[in-house]
């Protein structure tokens, strides 16, 4: 841990994101593991004695199985036991930390989990999905009050997956459609529901539009994971009913059978914008990246979003930091280790950390320290 905060002293980092995984500090219920949150404890003096800014996330797609055995994001009592985790973890590492982000891309795992059924728990229920959706506001809301009582002063928000999406053809009112659809639902539902303090999402064959309590003014800032932009057709023959396809840009090499967006900088630009007149927060890029085993993307899509945030506080979007995803190549979830995000290249053998192209690019952009 130690070696990994002199990396992020040597490409000039001056903030990092990591999660505290509840299974890890919760592996059964009502039970603390003490040995793991000292480790969490660490951290967070390693990089405040580092002069780097800890950001800490508290679900990012993972349950413990005690959790998931029950419902998982559906159970629910899933929001009282998510509130009492982040009780735990405001009471034990703040004010350590400066920012917290309850829920990742919490659009995500509701869909891929619950529609497309690829991801656990692997159900394709449309109805559960929208339990699902209002199971995860709920905890967000129980969670961001247990944060507030336990670190007065915390600063919380909500990491959202956020992507340009915009009609194949713009003289076919069926593709202007079909991208107005898949663009509320992935990109604004969940923090429309969060400003709003009420849960509304509609899906082929269910919806919901409920009150939530405690969901209005409980962010203050809004995390923006930003990745892709597609175009969308309207295609009554697929599953979705749109089909997705790829512009041209920096290409992401995560492969697979899905469609891979384009990462042109003036979507980054578009999408703060359009954020920041919807919800007049402080942006904070949560997560920029691309999967780039060459490496040599990684250094342009870096300028890219550089220029694209400096082109948003000059337009006066306040733009409060970036997180470049990820310092060290990760797990990505259904793809294993294969796809390369790293600002150092990681030896699964050896567990070695090397540079990767881009790092260089990073360290010379960073501000001074």
């Amino acid at each position: 841990m130690a070696e990994d905060v002199a990396l992020m002293k040597a490409i000039r980092a001056n903030a990092y994101r990591f999660s505290i995984e509840w299974s890890r500090v919760e592996p059964v219920e009502g039970t603390w593991n003490e040995e793991a949150w000292a480790r969490y404890a660490f951290l967070v003096r390693q990089l405040r004695g580092a002069g780097i800014t800890p950001a800490a996330t508290l679900l990012h797609f993972t349950l413990p199985l005690w959790m998931a055995d029950r419902g998982g994001v559906t159970a629910p009592d899933f929001p009282d036991r998510f509130g009492r985790f982040a009780a735990e973890a405001g009471r034990r590492l703040g004010p350590g930390v400066d920012l917290w982000i309850t829920l990742n891309e919490p659009v995500v795992q509701m869909y891929v989990g619950y529609v497309l059924g690829e991801w656990p728990p692997q159900r394709k229920d449309p109805a559960e999905a929208t339990r699902a959706f209002a199971g995860l506001l709920r905890a967000h809301a129980a969670a961001a009050r247990a944060l507030r009582a336990a670190d007065p002063g915390a600063r919380i928000g909500v990491a959202n997956n956020v992507m340009l999406l915009e009609p194949r053809s713009r003289l076919m009112v069926g593709d202007w459609l079909a991208a107005g659809f898949v663009d509320q639902l992935w990109n604004w539902s969940f923090p429309d529901a969060v400003r709003d303090g009420r849960a509304r999402l509609r899906l082929p064959g269910a919806s919901i539009d409920e009150r939530i309590d405690g969901l209005a003014g409980s962010v203050d800032f809004f995390g923006l994971n930003y990745y892709f932009r597609y175009f969308v057709r309207l295609a009554p023959g697929a599953p979705d009913l749109v089909e997705l396809t790829a512009g041209p840009g920096l290409r992401s090499e995560l492969g697979g059978t899905e469609p891979v967006g384009d990462s042109p900088p003036e979507a980054l630009f578009l999408l703060m914008r359009e954020a920041w007149k919807r919800y007049r927060l402080p942006i904070y890029v949560t997560e920029g990246g691309i999967a780039d085993d060459e490496g040599t993307m990684r250094g342009p899509l870096i300028r890219g979003q550089v220029e694209a945030i400096q082109r948003g506080r000059a337009e006066g979007i306040a733009v409060g930091g970036y997180f470049h995803w990820t310092l060290v190549d990760n797990f990505e979830w259904e793809k294993g280790y294969r796809p390369r995000f790293g600002l150092y290249r990681l030896d699964r053998q050896t567990l070695a950390r090397t540079p990767a192209g881009g790092a260089d690019v990073f360290a010379a952009l960073a501000p001074p320290q």
